[in-house]
């Protein structure tokens, strides 16, 4: 771990000083690209070197998907709910020509004061 800190901690100071030579950003950009690469393939020689993750794999794909489904109709179902009944359609726009197209929530009025006098004429 002091290893990954004294990384960090000269990493720093360097990158502050030389950050204003577009060459050695440009070169730390992609160096670090490429490291990412390199990193996830490791990664995934590591995990296709694992016999029990392996024979695990048709269990833990399956899961997945499951999962990766559930999450998506939930997310669905909660952008509906958001438009159709906490907004009441305020996000759908223009419906017809002629019709007032601001959304639902706009139609309170901004002084409540203002409303107050007209329902003592209304009397």
């Amino acid at each position: 771990m002091i290893v990954e800190i004294a990384c960090i901690a000269v990493g720093v100071p360097a990158g502050y000083l030389l950050r204003t030579r577009p060459a050695v950003v440009g070169a730390v950009d992609r160096l670090t690209t490429w490291s990412i690469y390199a990193l996830l393939f490791l990664l995934g020689l590591s995990l296709g070197s694992d016999d029990g993750l392996v024979a695990q794999a048709g269990d833990i794909g399956l899961r997945a998907v499951v999962i990766s489904m559930a999450s998506l109709a939930g997310s669905v179902a909660a952008g509906w709910l958001l438009q159709h009944v906490l907004l009441r359609g305020a996000l759908d726009g223009p419906t017809a020509p002629g019709k007032d197209a601001r959304p639902a929530m706009a139609a309170v009025p901004a002084d409540p004061a203002a409303n107050a006098g007209e329902a003592r004429h209304e009397g």
